[in-house]
């Protein structure tokens, strides 16, 4: 089967001697085997993820349908366009579909300023590519035949996934050049714009190659492109502890528990910049270190996740953590529309949850200040517990040793002055 990628670079005398010519060959010689059958062409798929994130589980189908015909420009400005065709035979085309998966990570091409995909060095990208095939369409004629190609679940509600989302036209245009070459039909390209159009296409000596910056984000213009861009939003949520008081140990371990729903299918990573990967036990936790050997890698089920990876594959999945005074864990990666709950076993210590301004805790550059539970929305979360234990010092039990003490030395004292005294006077009689 011939594979035909989306190109640009015809001459004007393939478009021009098809459908403008004098003497083009009839539609009965087309007919006689000699329509043109189509081939297949590649569209591109670019995910877009936060640098910190992992690729998810996600696939991404799409259908095609007839374009709208529209006729060449007046005389006056026809020289730059021609006719396009409804599009023919969109049942009989192979619409391919796109899978990624976490293992995608390792293809993952860093973002920069303005290369229309990312357009931020904060994300990078990930891309692949599905196929059309044509190869059951029959050309009848020459000229340019126009699609409309669409991304499934992608329009008003946006279906496409947790934290998935759409960058640019859901919707794209493809034209299918067909020419005449010696009185047999061929496709000749094919070229894919950004939005759907309802201009004429241009004629070949005018449609200029892709660019390599193009922004393949824009929503609707008339420029070409390549395929489809989503991105896959995530977020981090980080938890934190602060231990007050006078009774209050910094040593003490505390036991979190950080719940997650609505996130099935997606690899969150522990980030243990603020923390211990194995703590350590001591006598002022009740925990042993057996119990928190692998703590921050380990999750209800006694799992291990290598590479502090969580894998959350249910609706909703609880995961334990262990922090003492000043230690905070970061989760990234999840994805917006989820839900988190945070806790911990505070023991016979006062929790106070860091929720505003006046009860925050403070560690380096992060300010631990909001809820302790809600959605994964539009910013980071940061959380955590302050724990207070505080005693009193008792008065009126145990005297001081000033008083005893300097009665105990009258005495003394006194005895051996006695004691001197009854000597001397046994001595005179």
């Amino acid at each position: 089967m011939k594979r035909l990628k989306i190109f640009s670079g015809f001459t004007v005398a393939a478009i021009a001697a098809a459908m403008l010519a004098a003497m083009p060959a009839s539609a009965a010689n087309y007919a006689n085997g000699k329509q043109a059958t189509g081939g297949t062409t590649s569209i591109q798929k670019y995910l877009v993820i936060d640098n910190d994130a992992v690729v998810p589980e996600a696939t991404f189908e799409y259908e095609i349908t007839a374009g709208t015909a529209v006729n060449y420009t007046t005389p006056e400005g026809a020289t730059g366009t021609v006719a396009a065709y409804a599009g023919i035979g969109a049942d009989k085309i192979i619409v391919g579909d796109v899978s990624f998966e976490a293992a995608d990570i390792d293809d993952a091409v860093p973002g920069a300023e303005n290369d229309g995909i990312t357009n931020s060095e904060d994300k990078k990208y990930v891309k692949k590519s599905f196929e059309l095939d044509f190869s059951e369409v029959k050309f009848p004629e020459p000229g340019v035949y126009r699609y409309v190609l669409t991304e499934k679940n992608a329009g008003d509600e946006d279906d496409l996934g947790l934290g998935i989302k759409h960058v640019g036209n859901y919707q794209k245009t493809l034209d299918v050049y067909v020419t005449d070459s010696n009185g047999t039909l061929s496709v000749s390209s094919y070229v894919l714009y950004n939005s759907v159009l309802r201009t004429p296409p241009q004629l070949a000596d005018e449609v200029v190659a892709l660019e390599d910056d193009v922004d393949r984000t824009a929503t609707n213009n008339t420029d070409k492109t390549d395929g489809f861009v989503n991105e896959y939003v995530t977020k981090n949520l980080s938890f934190a502890k602060k231990v007050t008081g006078n009774q209050g140990s910094k040593d003490k371990y505390f036991k979190f528990s950080v719940k997650i729903k609505d996130a099935e299918d997606t690899i969150v990573t522990v980030d243990l910049a603020g923390a211990e990967a194995a703590p350590t036990a001591n006598n002022a936790t009740i925990y042993t270190q057996a119990v928190m050997a692998a703590a921050n890698a380990v999750d209800e089920n006694g799992d291990a996740d290598d590479g502090q990876q969580l894998v959350i594959d249910s609706d909703e999945k609880t995961y334990y953590f262990y922090l003492q005074n000043g230690q905070y864990i970061t989760l990234k990666g999840l994805p917006t529309g989820a839900s988190y709950e945070v806790s911990e076993a505070a023991e016979e210590y006062t929790s106070t949850v860091t929720d505003d301004d006046e009860n925050s805790i403070e560690i380096g550059t992060l300010t631990f200040k909001d809820d302790a539970s809600g959605d994964i929305g539009d910013d980071d979360i940061a959380t955590g517990f302050i724990n207070n234990k505080n005693g009193s010092i008792p008065t009126g039990v145990i005297l001081s040793i000033a008083g005893p003490a300097v009665i105990g030395l009258a005495v003394v004292g006194g005895i051996i002055y006695m004691t001197i005294k009854r000597k001397k006077e046994d001595a005179e009689d």
